[in-house]
């Protein structure tokens, strides 16, 4: 029988994967993520080194994805070893480390990858389908902390060691990677949702310098002051908890965060996931184009019609009192300056309208489309009564061009009364100017109410239980992990 010709044979339907992580949590994830893809497949998985050169063994792979600290160990002595079994073995080494004289050290043992393991999964994925192909990938701070020697190998230059010039992939950095961004998220009963948001806003957060999330739970009853808690357990480093007295709102709860927020800038958005953590991005590309304030704006909304209706009587009044722009929507999804974020905080009325309070600090403003999504889960906390609360803070607690009309409506019923006759007309007149007076009464009385409530003090929150820690740079992720793994070997 003639032999097939090389044109005719058949490929690997799959590549073989073999993970090593000494952290099981991180393994069995990377496992689930590479087995996701149609292309790919673990052979096996091991937490150290002799395990991996067994599995190696037993099933020869066409890729290693290599934790680089084993045991307090680097991965150098595996590499090296697996590498004498079969020199074209494609390895791809992740790390938690910031010193990037790692990211040397695992090329110059024959690695063609170095990705930080908290990028994103798929970018993961990139980097093994690159490494599969001949090319080298690498994180961004580990091109910067590159000896001359490496760079030169990466960038395609002619070696001595290489049989064919490589090229290297360069993950474009975005305009906020060296910005301190706080997310400011108000809870109210959104236990199902938590979870998801958290998980999501730090994947989708890894490129900024510094995260700080904060979770204002604003009086719930379903348990979600506990999943708050299950957060802040499971991102320390960047998860802060701050729990309210009882429920006091949506702005006085935002309010409450902001002034805990100590980032570069600050992101406001809500808990039930209409909003993808992946649009915060969207946000803060606007404002690196120079803005000190970003709204998000929708083609399709998908909150019910009374929202909506709502929502433009707000953006009605906005406009009537305020002296907003028509065309600029208040969103509660936003991002702001830090200096527009400190004529905030010195805001300390009982009665917060956050919208209001922006618009007086800044008019170098911005929107940008985004996504909205249907509600995650649960209900809305929102209900025809918080509503009308809501727009009379705004029109009232903000403006007084209430006032005006008082004054202008008395001015106009004494100079339509000076012309009324006595005749059956004055009765039904009478009646109108009646019901008038006691609406604008009661008008002015809001005034007075608010008055008193500022002179007695309200607070605009009450902290029942906090846990919180500055915003901090998620290298101390590596500490954490690091301490973790000491723990284990003892």
């Amino acid at each position: 029988m003639n032999a097939c010709p090389e044109s005719l044979r058949l490929k690997p339907a799959k590549y073989k994967v073999l993970v090593v992580d000494d952290h099981a949590v991180v393994r069995r994830g990377l496992v689930t993520l590479i087995n996701e893809q149609s292309t790919l497949e673990v052979s096996g998985d091991s937490s150290n080194e002799a395990d991996a050169i067994l599995a190696f063994r037993q099933n020869v792979p066409d890729l290693l994805l290599v934790d680089w600290s084993l045991k307090q160990r680097d991965s150098v002595g595996l590499i090296v070893t697996l590498l004498r079994e079969k020199p074209d073995l494609k390895i791809l080494v992740l790390s938690i480390h910031d010193e990037m004289t790692h990211a040397d050290l695992a090329l110059q043992a024959g690695a063609r990858g170095y990705v930080m393991k908290r990028e994103a999964g798929e970018k993961i994925v990139d980097g093994i389908h690159s490494v599969l192909r001949g090319e080298f990938y690498l994180s961004q701070r580990a091109i910067e902390g590159l000896s001359e020697g490496s760079l030169k190998r990466v960038s395609g230059k002619p070696m001595a060691t290489l049989k064919e010039p490589m090229t290297v992939r360069i993950e474009a950095r975005e305009p906020f990677s060296k910005w301190a961004v706080s997310v400011v998220v108000p809870v109210f009963n959104s236990r199902e949702t938590l979870p998801r948001l958290c998980d999501q806003l730090v994947v989708e957060l890894v490129d900024v310098e510094r995260l700080q999330i904060i979770l204002v739970d604003d009086g719930s009853s379903d348990g979600s002051a506990r999943v708050c808690a299950e957060m802040r357990a499971r991102y320390p480093s960047c998860v802060e908890y701050i729990q309210l007295a009882r429920n006091f709102g949506e702005h006085n709860a935002v309010m409450a965060g902001i002034k805990h927020a100590s980032g570069d800038f600050c992101v406001v958005m809500d808990d039930d996931l209409q909003n993808p953590p992946s649009e915060v991005k969207v946000l803060l590309r606007q404002a690196a184009l120079g803005f000190d304030l970003v709204y998000s704006r929708y083609k399709k909304r998908r909150h019910p019609l009374y929202r909506r209706l709502g929502s433009r009587l707000q953006n009605w009044t906005a406009c009537l009192a305020l002296g907003k722009p028509p065309s600029l929507y208040l969103s509660s999804f936003k991002v702001f300056s830090a200096r527009v974020l400190k004529e905030v905080c010195r805001y300390n009325g009982p009665e917060p309208y956050l919208d209001a309070i922006l618009l007086r600090a800044t008019a170098n403003i911005s929107t940008v489309e985004c996504i909205h999504n249907a509600r995650g889960g649960g209900q809305s906390g929102y209900t025809w009564r918080k509503l009308i609360g809501l727009w009379c803070r705004l029109f009232v607690g903000f403006s007084v061009w209430p006032v005006r009309f008082v004054a202008f409506f008395g001015l106009l019923a004494c100079l339509a009364g000076a012309g009324i006759r006595a005749t059956a007309l004055l009765g039904r007149m009478e009646w109108l100017i009646l019901g008038t007076i006691l609406f604008l009464v009661a008008l002015v009385g809001e005034y007075v109410g608010r008055i008193h409530q500022l002179l007695n003090a309200s607070p605009q929150f009450v902290i029942r239980h906090r846990e919180l820690r500055s915003a901090v740079d998620l290298g101390a992720v590596q500490r954490e992990m690091e301490t973790m793994h000491r723990h284990e070997a003892l």
